[in-house]
């Protein structure tokens, strides 16, 4: 495929997903004394803080946010954030992007995690805007259509934004055509991820025979088959616990286990604690 007809596809298959977004304000007394705030979402976080300052700590680093500056950090992304003095305000919206269906648009970008003031008011412009828009009373059928056109061009907006301070990872491209080859694969994986997955069966969507799948697939994303698929079971129960009521029974069932208990064990497992823990830290 030559690059032009790569570059529509990718295009074609931009898609949003907004989960939520508003004004919060942060205490330290609100939070029990605490000025230290843990978080590990499944979605993306793109905001604006107003009245720091506060220290975010990811991995051994940490920047200091002043106020009017932005925030966007990738899903999946552990952070602390550290109060520096008696509160601070976020404007704040969950999204993800993805192409080809699967692609999360982070996977192969870098964009900083602290942005200029003047990038941190365009943030929260947007964010003001779809939030009003998002919460807005439907007058009519096409009022409403209308207004998710409106939230749409505005989110393109805020991608243009996280673009165009990043910086590609090398070989991303590669990485998206890799993506793209690969799609029958990540198609049946999602549609069947409640269901025992054979790699049988994968290979056979590729037409090639189980070890050259396995071999092929192992060199272009590092990982084995059995291990990308468990990745995504975790990253589905991460988002059925982050924006569902479910029960553990519930969602054990929705990523490939019988019962709640194998579950738990899994989960803590792969993610250092448990699907419970995990979900009374996320941000309410």
């Amino acid at each position: 495929m030559n690059d032009s007809r790569f570059l529509v596809t990718v295009l074609n298959s931009f898609d949003f997903t907004y989960f939520q977004g508003n004004t919060t304000r942060f205490h330290v007394n609100e939070a029990r004394g605490r000025a230290t705030h843990v978080y590990d979402q499944p979605f993306a976080l793109i905001s604006q803080i107003t009245d720091g300052p506060l220290l975010l700590d990811i991995g051994n680093a940490s920047y200091k946010v002043e106020p009017g500056q932005g925030l966007i950090i990738p899903p999946n992304t552990k952070y602390e954030i550290h109060m520096l003095g008696p509160q601070f305000v976020t404007h704040w919206l969950n999204v993800n992007v993805t192409l080809l269906d699967h692609c999360q648009l982070f996977d192969f970008i870098e964009a900083p995690y602290v942005t200029s003031e003047a990038i941190g008011t365009d943030i929260g412009r947007l964010q003001a805007e779809i939030t009003a828009l998002m919460n807005a009373d439907a007058i009519d059928s096409s009022t409403s259509l209308y207004r998710m056109a409106q939230v749409k061009q505005r989110m393109f907006d805020l991608l243009q934004i996280v673009l165009s301070i990043s910086r590609y990872k090398i070989g991303s491209f590669e990485d998206i055509r890799k993506f793209q080859r690969f799609q029958p694969v990540f198609d049946y994986m999602e549609k069947h991820l409640a269901e025992k997955i054979k790699v049988t069966r994968l290979a056979e969507l590729m037409y090639l025979s189980t070890s050259h799948f396995h071999k092929e697939f192992k060199q272009a994303f590092q990982v084995s088959p059995m291990q990308y698929i468990q990745a995504q079971r975790l990253k589905k129960a991460q988002y059925l616990l982050a924006t569902t009521d479910l029960t553990m029974g519930e969602i054990a069932n929705r990523v490939g286990y019988d019962q709640a208990y194998p579950f738990i064990r899994f989960f803590k497992s792969m993610y250092g604690s448990s699907p419970g823990k995990y979900k009374k830290g996320l941000p309410r």
